[in-house]
């Protein structure tokens, strides 16, 4: 088990060097001035000043290899935009509301899907089926950057509903957690339906039923326990998946978390906040990733017999 864990480790860490080091070389090649628009009309004393203080006058070998120094130390560097702040300073700061609004977005989704899920697996192959099914497959046709404008307009602004924006009481949640939901209501929906449908397949579910009991009493005492366990393995990964799916949905909802920061940084041609950033969200995927990997060799010892890792 510890050689299968530490191979899952090597491969994580090799793929989070390789997406710090494909960072680093795109970042390289955004169009415009690192020290943000107007830079030409810096006086040249200041300009080779500045350029210095950020170690911008270095060969890019020699950049390449102190940025990756200080990553590994983790140290992400001090943001262009902001030079009295670190970038993973920013990043402590904001990350609270990127993480309030995943985990709003994913309650809501895994109430949906989950419910879809079963009411389709519980009317298969009838009308409830593919209605619950269809919802599924809109979610899926209308990402969050179309249905986040749509809510805050049509909800928001016509009807008045729920606040337009902003991030301040609760009521100011919904509806950027709605659309952001969208895409995992269509996942949990069809993963829950096709789990729920082979579970009640098996010989003890028709034995349950032999035995006189109810439909809902089957699929609560019986049925939904197994079939949630696919799904709960990932759960994780769907996380990580809507938190950075954010990025959007916080400009279209002026909501202060990491994504306003990631687009900003963008248009700045903000190098450090831009890969500082991509560097986070990937080491928490691939965090998350890796556990689930461990998870699965813990749970069910083939994985890594199979993988020579015992």
């Amino acid at each position: 088990m510890v050689r299968y864990m530490t191979r899952r480790l090597l491969y994580a860490l090799l793929t989070l060097w390789l997406i710090a080091t494909l960072t680093f070389v795109l970042m390289k090649q955004l169009p415009g001035d690192p020290l943000g628009e107007g830079a030409e009309r810096i006086p040249q004393e200041t300009r080779a000043l500045l350029l210095r203080q950020y170690g911008l006058d270095k060969p890019l070998w020699q950049q390449y290899a102190t940025y990756m120094g200080h990553v590994a130390h983790g140290d992400l560097g001090v943001s262009y935009q902001f030079p009295a702040q670190r970038v993973t300073d920013i990043i402590r700061q904001a990350l609270p509301a990127s993480l309030e609004l995943g985990l709003w977005s994913l309650a809501l989704a895994a109430a949906m899907g989950l419910t879809l899920g079963m009411y389709a697996a519980m009317r298969h192959n009838r009308a409830g089926d593919y209605a619950a099914m269809l919802v599924a497959v809109m979610g899926v046709a209308v990402p969050s950057m179309i249905a986040g404008p749509l809510l805050s307009y049509f909800v928001g602004v016509k009807l008045g509903w729920l606040p337009a924006g902003l991030w301040e009481g609760p009521q100011h949640r919904v509806l950027p957690a709605l659309a952001l939901s969208f895409g995992t209501v269509a996942v949990l929906a069809r993963l829950m339906r096709a789990t729920l449908l082979e579970v009640l397949q098996m010989d003890y579910i028709q034995t349950a039923r032999a035995k006189g009991l109810s439909g809902p009493a089957v699929l609560i005492r019986h049925a939904l326990r197994n079939a949630l366990l696919p799904v709960l393995t990932i759960i994780g990964p769907i996380f990580v998946n809507v938190i950075t799916g954010t990025l959007v949905v916080e400009q279209v909802f002026a909501v202060p978390g990491l994504g306003k920061h990631f687009v900003e940084s963008v248009y700045a041609n903000d190098y450090t906040m831009i890969a500082g950033l991509t560097i986070f969200y990937s080491a928490l995927l691939i965090a998350v990733m890796w556990l689930t990997d461990v998870l699965y060799g813990w749970v069910d010892p083939r994985i890594r017999l199979q993988k020579g890792g015992a």
